[in-house]
């Protein structure tokens, strides 16, 4: 498709929020003119570009240095110059959101992003605020090329910014060209970070949250209502018609511990979800894993205003029977290497999980790295079957690159850290390129993201049509369908770190559920103690909570839009009375 014309840093600047370059202790920047991606003709890339705000100040003048804070928000812009054969594939005068999406479609987002920094002070000789590999493939079978690169950017313990074009890679046997930036800069502000965000599940029954929640949701991946679940093994990006949808719920369930025949969290009777195992149990075809799993919606913007997020906390009470360890179950003699994909972070099951339990030989591993099993990522973890635990996930891919492991509030170790998608805000939904999402299809989505669902790619500044990017996925795993059905009794999700000393606090798993702990409400209505009951306060309740533009009055769709059909939501589910 004919490429948009190349846009000059001054118009995308222009674009950009109102930056404050007159207030040095709050906001520091960097001139990426002059730095080249460049690699010799049948020999290595050029030395790491480096560049900071003491000798390349933008815009020209005094050193610049940043006041520690407990946020701050990036932004990165400018224009490349590219030379043959590189300018065959990403046109001289791009843009470097252009040049991000020419590698990997939607990359273009992560130019702007906001990291919390709980430490509120810089200590370290260099403390790293975000650190992003991007690499990508274009070209034909005739003649393709790949291009990797990392950018990192960092704060000394004077607030002095460093802007790092590291691990400059273009592995090809042929004259590469180069890319310049013509013009361009790094920019780091400082930012009060958000009030953490957070949502429990309880599965009493369904997918919906516990009270006192904010507004993650989940969905069964192959809904009907998201439309036609794309193409399989291989054609990830094309509809395939021949794959059902609806099956994730039939082959999952909602039970008590005592119908399972085993005790609850914690000793008391309890109702978990019972998960889908990763592929299609009735046509066994590859391409049929892929709507498989549930979709975490993380839905924190706008009051975490990034369009994705590396600092997050998960939480899960899991109890994995020998059905799920074994291999040969009831003999047991033989453990499976896979008994559960947990989280995979594409905001659709389109290539492996990234965080497995694996069996090792007869001992349960936990690794965040995709198909990468080195001893660097998956460590041991003293887990049994037919046991319930309580698995914390606690990430900090931007700061340290690492996710803290704790079983049953003991911390455990520290493996690969991630990022987790946020573009769609729900109270103004697009797809990834910006293009707006039609409000009759997110209605009929019921107010959740379609993880299958493109937009039209015309939208200005479009490489073509893009996803929502906006889920994550839960139990899932295109490459392999390596998942079993496994337990769940409580769920939790936070878009923010949780101290050690919170995680060891929860200790081990509860019927009671893990933070947002209490009487469950028996249904919409309920939102008022006593819980189990519907009376005057839960009227009250709701319309206090309507006012004030509450996710608990947020009962229909739209999701994010409070109006009648919320009343009425809440009049239906008052009248129906609580069982």
């Amino acid at each position: 498709m004919p490429r948009p014309a190349p846009v000059a840093l001054a118009i995308a600047a222009a674009s950009l929020p109102a930056i404050a370059l007159a207030q040095p202790d709050n906001d520091v920047a960097v001139d990426l003119t002059g730095a080249k991606i460049e690699c010799q003709f049948l020999g290595p890339c050029f030395p790491d570009q480096i560049r900071d705000s003491v000798s390349a100040p933008f815009p020209a003048g005094p050193a610049q240095h940043i006041v520690p804070a407990t946020g701050y928000q990036w932004t990165l812009a400018g224009t490349v110059d590219t030379t043959f054969p590189l300018s065959s594939f990403i046109p001289s005068g791009s843009t470097l959101e252009e040049l991000l999406d020419i590698l990997q479609p939607g990359n273009s987002f992560l130019t702007r992003g906001y990291v919390r920094y709980p430490a509120g002070a810089l200590v370290n000789p260099v403390n790293q605020i975000w650190s992003e590999p991007f690499s990508g493939s274009f070209g034909n079978e005739s003649f393709e090329l790949d291009l990797s690169i990392t950018i990192e950017l960092t704060l000394d313990s004077a607030g002095a910014l460093t802007v790092a074009l590291k691990d400059i890679d273009i592995p090809t046997g042929f004259l590469t060209g180069s890319a310049t930036f013509t013009d361009g800069f790094a920019m780091l502000d400082t930012w009060t970070p958000s009030p953490r965000q957070q949502t429990e599940w309880r599965f009493t029954g369904n997918l919906d949250s516990a009270p006192g929640s904010d507004a993650a949701r989940l969905a069964y991946l192959d809904t009907p209502a998201f439309g036609t679940v794309l193409g399989g093994v291989g054609d990830e990006d094309n509809p395939n018609p021949t794959t059902p949808t609806g099956v994730t719920a039939s082959q999952s369930s909602f039970m008590t511990t005592t119908a399972l025949g085993i005790p609850g969290p914690g000793g008391s009777e309890d109702t978990v979800y019972c998960t889908s195992p990763a592929r299609n149990l009735s046509t066994g075809n590859p391409d049929h894993r892929r709507g498989i799993g549930l979709g975490m919606f993380a839905a924190t913007r706008p009051a975490y205003p990034g369009k994705f997020f590396g600092q997050w906390t998960m939480i899960f009470d899991l109890y994995i029977p020998s059905e799920a360890w074994y291999a040969d179950f009831p003999a047991n003699t033989t453990p499976r290497e896979f008994p559960l994909a947990l989280l995979q972070g594409n905001h659709n099951n389109d290539n492996t999980a990234d965080a497995f339990l694996r069996n090792a030989g007869g001992q349960m591993m936990f690794g965040n790295s995709g198909e990468d099993f080195s001893s660097e990522v998956y460590k041991p973890l003293p887990i049994s079957p037919d046991t319930w635990f309580r698995l914390a996930l606690v990430c900090d891919d931007f700061t340290t690159a690492k996710m803290s492991v704790f079983l049953d509030g003991v911390y455990q170790f520290q493996t690969n850290g991630d990022w987790l998608y946020n573009q769609v805000d729900p109270t103004n939904p697009t797809y990834a390129d910006g293009e707006a999402i039609d409000p009759s299809a997110w209605s009929s989505w019921g107010g959740f993201p379609s993880p299958w669902a493109l937009s039209t790619g015309t939208a200005p500044g479009s490489q073509g049509p893009s996803p929502c990017s906006a889920t994550v996925c839960l139990f899932a795993d295109l490459v392999g369908g390596r998942s079993e059905t496994v337990y769940l009794a409580n769920m939790y999700f936070a878009d923010d770190m949780l101290s050690d000393a919170e995680i060891i606090a929860l200790g081990g798993p509860s019927a009671d559920g893990i933070v947002l702990t209490g009487p469950i409400a028996c249904n919409d209505a309920d939102l008022a103690e006593p819980f189990g009951a519907l009376d005057f306060t839960d009227v009250i309740a709701f319309l206090s909570a309507f006012g004030s533009m509450d996710p608990a009055a947020d009962l229909a769709a739209p999701i994010g839009v409070f109006d009648f059909s919320d009343v009425l939501a809440f009049l239906t589910a008052f009248g129906s009375g609580c069982p």
